[in-house]
């Protein structure tokens, strides 16, 4: 299959070709972040191949911003955007400007270097206010909020969220208004007012699915779990918490999918589900330490303290707790080190140790009083006062609206539900998808690859003999070899793809940008790992359990239901031919 946007022959390169490219790579850059970076750095080859500096400059932007969202280290990055930068100014391009400072602003950030993120962002409004880009103006008070925020200075992120989405409002911007909206949900959730923070958090995911920013999607879709999770919704909370995973997942950001993890381990911690937690937590860490995300991993230290303190592991909360409250000191995190020296002193307190649980709880005290000291507290009332009046005057809009606006509004509403029981995805025995969430994932990828013309393939495998298992052990033993046959899956397949019950003993691989001769040396390896199984651990008499496996590739489907069946096919011929067995066969190596 001939490749997407490969490079031209020298002859034919032309700006044109070079600022299509770098179009291209900003349209993708949050919705499939890899193929971004890859046409931006076309764009950069082709750029200097004809000497052409805008094209230049958008290509090195373009690919800063995509390494930024994948994670990578920060010293390239920033001397890449620094070049971007000047050619940007110097050629007088107001919106590269605009985006250029924005990206070194979010850069300081993530690194922690608050006052620099907060000097570039206030660079960037200026920059904005003088030429006057409404919606760049609404994106940095929207940054420099998210800094406030992260710093536990929530009136100052109340008043600059509100200027935020007024410019976004005014604009017509959706994107803009779902960032403020996520923010506001968030601080509204920070002072108690947690019905004013649902609304804010569902009209900011609602507006996020209006667009193509999946990342976007899956930051709204997180902080609405965050909330129903803190209010016991728990059920709820997981359909967005598996939204924003799939989503982050997808898009290959690095802090999103840091984040969802977070979320997913605080959301099992409340249940009770300790090793769900603790293997979120796991998960989150190195992709935390790996772009430098301070809160995340402070947070990831407190759960895990709750789970070891639970579990009267005493030296291990406590060697957590300091782990993180030296982060959140050291940071500057006001809110995440209150959490720790409360958690310290009720630590202190099991223990008998009254003099420095005292100690702590007057620390955590004296942080209460910073964040939400007299002042605070006043300025808060006042922006909370015109917060309401804000949101009154939109009623009293809405309530004069035409019956057919009305009507209109209800059948949102009706279609937001069904989407929510839509992603009631997950098997009951597995764990893994079920039949329902396949079916819709199998027809997005499917369409994904048919536009991008990327390679997918799908694997169908089958237990051999499982009958035989059920009648000679038992049920709860067929349920056990069920169990661990999906948690091989899981383990040996990458987070890209999707791994499926499909039904009784048969499982299905969605296997995303994946060959079909690589799906099928991925196939036999998946099942040799399920033949070399210790399986006497479920049950002494329990051996040789074994799956049949068959494959197609979307090159020899033109529809998603052609391709189950080409790969259900595939499965018939393995069991014909002895089972235990992968068709196509895999090629031999070398």
């Amino acid at each position: 299959m001939k490749a997407r946007s490969q490079p031209p022959a020298r002859s034919r390169l032309s700006p044109a070709q070079v600022d299509a490219l770098n179009a291209e790579a900003f349209e993708l850059r949050m919705s499939d972040t890899p193929r971004a970076l890859q046409l931006a750095q076309q764009a950069h080859e082709q750029a200097l191949a004809i000497d052409h500096p805008r094209g230049l400059a958008y290509a090195l932007l373009r690919w800063s911003l995509c390494e930024f969202i994948l994670g990578h280290p920060a010293a390239p990055l920033q001397a890449r955007l620094d070049r971007a930068h000047s050619l940007l100014e110097a050629l007088g391009e107001t919106d590269g400007h605009l985006d250029a400072l924005n990206l070194q602003a979010l850069i300081h950030e993530r690194l922690g270097s608050y006052e620099q993120a907060l000097m570039l962002h206030q660079r960037g409004l200026e920059l904005a206010r003088a030429h006057g880009e409404i919606e760049a103006e609404a994106r940095s008070l929207n940054n420099m909020a998210g800094i406030s925020l992260t710093l536990g200075q929530l009136p100052e992120a109340m008043e600059l969220l509100q200027s935020s989405l007024a410019l976004a409002e005014q604009s017509g911007s959706i994107v803009d208004q779902a960032y403020a909206l996520g923010r506001l949900g968030q601080v509204l959730q920070g002072i108690g007012e947690m019905e004013l923070a649902g609304e804010h958090l569902q009209r900011s995911l609602h507006c996020a699915r209006q667009t193509q920013d999946l990342a976007r999607q899956a930051s709204s879709a997180l902080n609405l779990a965050a909330l129903l999770s803190t209010l016991g919704q728990h059920a709820e909370a997981r359909l967005h918490l598996d939204e924003a995973l799939t989503l982050s997942r997808r898009t290959g950001n690095v802090n999103d999918l840091g984040q969802a993890l977070l979320g997913l381990g605080q959301s099992c911690l409340r249940q009770g589900d300790m090793g769900a937690a603790r293997a979120a937590f796991e998960e989150a860490r190195p992709l935390a330490e790996r772009v430098g995300d301070i809160p995340t991993l402070c947070s990831i230290e407190l759960g895990l303290a709750e789970m070891w303190s639970a579990g009267n592991e005493l030296d291990q909360a406590q060697n957590a707790l300091e782990r993180a409250l030296a982060q959140a000191t050291n940071g500057r995190l006001s809110a995440l080190a209150s959490q720790a020296h409360r958690a310290l002193s009720a630590l202190a307190e099991q223990r008998g140790e009254h003099a420095l649980a005292l100690q702590h709880y007057k620390a955590h005290h004296a942080c209460e009083q910073r964040l939400l000291g007299e002042h605070s507290q006043q300025r808060l009332r006042g922006l909370f006062a015109r917060q309401q009046a804000q949101a009154l005057s939109q009623e009293l809009q809405v309530a004069r609206q035409a019956d057919q606006e009305k009507q209109a509004l209800l059948t949102q509403l009706s279609a937001q539900a069904d989407l929510l029981r839509q992603l009631s995805h997950e098997d009951g025995l597995t764990g893994l998808a079920n039949r329902r969430w396949l079916d819709l994932l199998l027809e997005q990828e499917f369409e994904r690859a048919a536009r991008f013309r990327h390679p997918l393939s799908l694997a169908m495998l089958d237990l051999d003999h499982f009958k035989a298992v059920n009648d000679r052990y038992g049920h709860a033993v067929g349920d056990a070899v069920l169990r661990q046959v999906a948690r091989l899956l899981r383990d040996h397949c990458r987070r890209a793809d999707v791994v499926a019950r499909y039904g009784g003993e048969e499982f299905t691989l969605l296997l995303v940008e994946t060959t079909l001769p690589l799906a099928s040396q991925l196939c036999d390896k998946l099942r040799q790992q399920i033949e070399g199984f210790d399986w006497p651990s479920l049950h002494p008499d329990l051996h040789g359990i074994t799956v049949s496996m068959g494959l197609a590739g979307n090159a020899e489907a033109l529809s998603p239901g052609q391709l189950c069946a080409l790969a259900d096919q595939q499965l018939y011929s393995a069991k014909s031919e002895g089972r235990n067995c992968v068709r196509p066969r895999p090629a031999p190596a070398g």
